[in-house]
């Protein structure tokens, strides 16, 4: 490793100049998203300009574009700047002379006249109520389903829902529970689906009064008192016998009678996060998807509204794990054709996941849709013959990552009849899966179901064409032969590149086998020479439900788990992130290569995946690797360090699930099924740990450990709970380790994009990576800014 020279705050200054929120300042039209103007092949999109941005409405059939509105007149409205109007989305009215607008940092919607600029506030689309088919709305309130008419009345759906035991709510342990009490935050109604004429509603009761609550501390309340305040969540952890118990009815909305849904086969529910219904026309029907807890079995399942009664039209069990996408917060690869009487399915039976058509009736698989040695990701559209869908690739020269766009026939005798990949370019095509219902109402901001890159006729498509090395350009497409219209916007990074910014390299390694593909990208500082030695990190995340590395240039900037590299990597570090076996987006085979290992992160692989990159690049220093990760790239950071002491010598772990016992159910998706003593899944005491998870926990090899370590937490986490690391804490302690803890207080799970917590993360790697001194109570000065998510 090269001597460095001392850290000064002009060091930190400087690198803040790739601070993610000024990564993205710097750049322009790197992310170009279509809203189509429903029933038209119309779309708007918003692009940037040298003075801020314009909306700009586009026809899809040649590629004509003219301003979406007069922006002087609606700035006036807004009284705001008319290069740079706060509007978040907008939707046309009428024959389109007003539009409905989300405005930032108002509470209201407004609607603007184009023709006049009047301006009135009204209620927008909104993460608290569902609207039903006829105009009205569903709601929570006080535990109980609720409906408001168009004319503003409301009334009662339901009047014996209580704390614990309420009707159309997630469960009390829902990742934000306590946040939401402290602000007294709703979401909308969850597990529930109007029928297509507003008659019916599907809806689930959830008991959870005999639960034991787990308890957080908040030690300075929000509302300034200076008495600590303690916040039970109804939860069960792994290996409990007392567990909610959520009942399904069929609620009249204008009787107000109930119609109790039968209860599923053995061991399957209906599953509640994946919010999929689709009901027949007459509304006789409706079919939905369920599963059970550790995700070892998926079926469709088909409840007759008027009796109740269930029928499971199709069930799939895997030894190892099911999905019903391969990234499991997007919506499910699933689709009911009511007029055809068959569904579409996913399964990766085979080794690789693909579509498959159903026949409703009798529930036997007609024939594959899709097959072959690739992985189908999101299915996007389906028309009346045609299916689109997002896929990549494994012809094993191309990254297997990128998104491309493929149409096939349904009707056709065999698989991939008339299949075609629309995409042709080497790159990442940006096409994002519809989130999950949860993903969908999360109250962050209002996701329009015609914000979608194909067009709802299938005609034609947005074409984002980007790589973590190739900005975006983004182009509209026909579907037919995916021929260019007109391209619609080309990103500028001319800002970054005038202050020496590179941009990340992708790299393709080997897994410890030394067969496996493994791919990854590096980023490196603005100073890098190549004649020089650069001390590695690597930022870390791990499981079977997502990747960590970015795929297109606006990932490659600000992606889920690239949040303050570029800025990290200037300090004087080549950071690496990559994906291991045990994670999605390719084969089952990789997928499940760790299942059930006590190196269930694949850290040997991402060891040989670092060495194999390195020895075609001397100027990667292995000598004293880094590596941090949050949440379960927390637990991958720990046990990098305990199970790779030689190689990974300094870790930042923040939030890391550290004891599964300890955890709740969703670590099973994980983990498996925890097993006791003679086979039993309940445990017999409270202490009792489960005997096919030693080998997963960090306390099993407290002993390894080496290096330096820091742990950071927040005490209100209700995603990974606190007692788990005061228990790895223990068992370090007991090893006689050395450990640095980083208490964040009244801080949830989501605290990674904190400043401060940044600041520590680097103090951390120059101090004991670098071997030399931090400037101490620098602070940073910056905003915490954002993650860009997959869904957009």
């Amino acid at each position: 490793m090269k001597p460095f020279s001392p850290l000064r705050e002009s060091d930190y200054d400087r690198a803040l100049e790739l601070w993610p929120s000024e990564l993205m300042r710097r750049v322009k039209n790197v992310m170009v998203f279509p809203t189509w103007v429903e029933g038209e092949e119309r779309f708007w999109i918003k692009v940037d300009t040298n003075k801020g941005h314009e909306f700009l409405v586009v026809d899809a059939s040649t590629g004509e574009r003219k301003p979406a509105f007069d922006h002087e007149l609606v700035a006036r409205a807004l009284d705001a700047d008319a290069a740079a109007l706060p509007i978040l989305h907008f939707d046309y009215l009428w024959d389109g002379s007003r539009i409905r607008a989300q405005v930032r940092e108002r509470e209201s919607w407004v609607e603007i006249d184009l023709n006049s600029g009047e301006l009135a506030d009204v209620r927008g689309p909104s993460p608290t109520y569902l609207m039903g088919p006829d105009g009205r709305e569903l709601f929570v309130k006080q535990f109980n389903l609720w409906i408001r008419e168009p004319d503003g009345t409301e009334k009662a759906l339901t009047e014996d829902g209580e704390r614990y035991f309420a009707w159309g709510s997630m469960p009390d342990h829902n990742y934000s529970g306590v946040i939401r009490d402290r602000e007294s935050a709703s979401m909308v109604p969850t597990g529930t689906s109007w029928s297509p004429d507003g008659q019916l509603v599907l809806t689930q009761q959830t008991d959870e009064r005999h639960v034991e609550g787990y308890p957080y501390v908040e030690w300075t309340p929000a509302d300034g008192s200076p008495r600590p305040k303690i916040h039970h969540v109804k939860m069960r952890i792994a290996g409990e016998s007392e567990d909610s118990v959520r009942r399904w009815y069929l609620l009249d909305t204008k009787t107000g009678a109930r119609t109790r849904v039968a209860d599923l086969e053995e061991g399957i529910e209906l599953d509640i996060t994946r919010g999929q219904w689709w009901w027949s026309p007459d509304g006789g029907t409706v079919y939905t998807l369920a599963s059970n807890l550790p995700s070892e079995d998926g079926a469709l399942v088909e409840v007759d509204t008027a009796s109740g009664d269930v029928r499971t039209v199709f069930r799939e069990h895997s030894a190892t794990f099911f999905g019903f996408n391969t990234f499991t917060d997007h919506a499910p690869n699933v689709r009911v054709l009511h007029d055809r009487g068959q569904a579409i399915w996913y399964s990766q039976r085979t080794g690789f996941g693909h579509l498959y058509l159903l026949d409703l009736a009798t529930g036997e698989i007609v024939r594959a849709i899709t097959e072959g040695e690739w992985a189908v990701f999101d299915l996007l559209l389906v028309t009346d013959s045609t299916l689109f869908f997002a896929g990549g690739r494994e012809d094993g020269v191309s990254n297997p990552y990128y998104r491309h766009l493929y149409r096939v026939d349904l009707d056709g005798e065999t698989a991939n009849s008339n299949l075609v990949r629309l995409t042709t370019e080497d790159a990442d095509h940006g096409f994002i899966g519809a989130p999950t219902h949860f993903g969908a109402t999360s109250p962050k901001a209002y996701l329009s179901p015609m914000r979608m890159q194909l067009s709802p006729s299938g005609e034609y498509f947005v074409d984002s064409i980007s790589r973590v090395d190739l900005p975006t350009v983004t182009t509209l497409r026909r579907t037919r032969d995916g021929e260019t219209i007109a391209v619609l916007a080309e990103a500028d990074i001319t800002s970054l590149t005038d202050i020496g910014w590179s941009m990340p390299e992708v790299f393709r390694s080997t897994a410890a086998d030394g067969v496996t593909a493994v791919w990854g990208v590096l980023i490196r500082p603005r100073h890098f020479n190549d004649r020089e030695s650069w001390p590695v990190l690597e930022r870390i995340y791990g499981g079977a439900w997502t990747i960590a590395q970015p795929r297109s240039f606006a990932e490659g900037l600000n992606g889920p788990f690239m949040f303050g590299l570029h800025a990290l990597a200037d300090i004087g570090f080549v950071v690496a992130v990559l994906d291991g076996p045990g994670t999605p987006y390719r084969s089952k085979t990789f997928h499940d290569m760790t299942w059930d290992k006590a190196d269930r992160w694949g850290i040997a692989d991402h060891r040989a995946a670092l060495e194999g990159a390195a020895a075609e690049r001397p100027w990667m220093d292995l000598s004293n690797v880094g590596i941090s990760g949050h949440s379960y790239g927390g637990y991958g950071t720990v046990m990098a360090m305990l199970l790779e002491p030689d190689f990974y010598r300094v870790g930042v772990s923040t939030s890391g699930m550290y004891d599964a016992m300890r955890s709740d159910g969703p670590t099973e998706y994980q983990l498996g099924r925890p097993l006791y003593e003679g086979g039993r899944r309940i445990k017999n005491s409270p202490e009792e740990r489960p005997i096919n998870w030693l080998k997963f926990s960090p306390e099993e090899y407290a002993d390894r450990l080496k290096g330096e370590l820091l742990l950071a937490f927040g005490n209100l986490d209700e995603n990974i709970q606190p007692a788990a690391l005061l228990s790895f804490v223990n068992a370090l302690t007991a090893e006689g380790k050395d450990v640095d803890l980083l208490y964040m207080p009244e801080r949830s799970h989501h605290y990674t994009t904190d400043p401060y917590l940044q600041k520590r993360l680097w103090d951390y790697f120059v101090q004991y990576v670098q071997r030399r001194a931090p400037v101490r109570h620098k602070p940073l000065g910056v905003v915490p800014g954002e993650r860009l998510y997959r869904f957009g």
